[in-house]
């Protein structure tokens, strides 16, 4: 098996409280909360991934992965205070931020 791992960033105040939901192949897959870090066993080949809070979500991202590789993915939320409005509501779509990370930098150096 090979593992996908996403790490979401620390937030000042978005989302604290509240775990994100992992979801891959459009079925939920994990969880993973404020500063922690999900581990989730897929299948070799292409996978589509994106991550969900009630009905806003990040944008959705296509990887593939290889028989043992593991795969790391980093997140957080867009939204700050002054634009949490426009985000839950016109841009609810990319209320999330997610990029894959170089396999040479670590979560949290990107």
């Amino acid at each position: 098996m090979s593992q996908l791992v996403v790490r979401r960033i620390k937030a000042n105040w978005q989302d604290r409280m509240r775990d994100y939901v992992v979801v891959v192949d459009g079925k939920e897959a994990g969880r993973v909360g404020d500063d922690a870090e999900a581990r989730i066993e897929v299948g070799p080949g292409t996978h589509s991934l994106h991550l969900k809070i009630d009905w806003c979500r990040s944008p959705k991202v296509e990887f593939s992965i290889a028989a043992g590789e593991a795969v790391h993915f980093e997140c957080g939320p867009n939204a700050s205070p002054f634009l949490v409005l426009v985000y839950i509501t016109l841009w609810k779509n990319r209320y999330i931020w997610l990029r894959r990370l170089d396999p040479g930098i670590g979560p949290g150096k990107a």
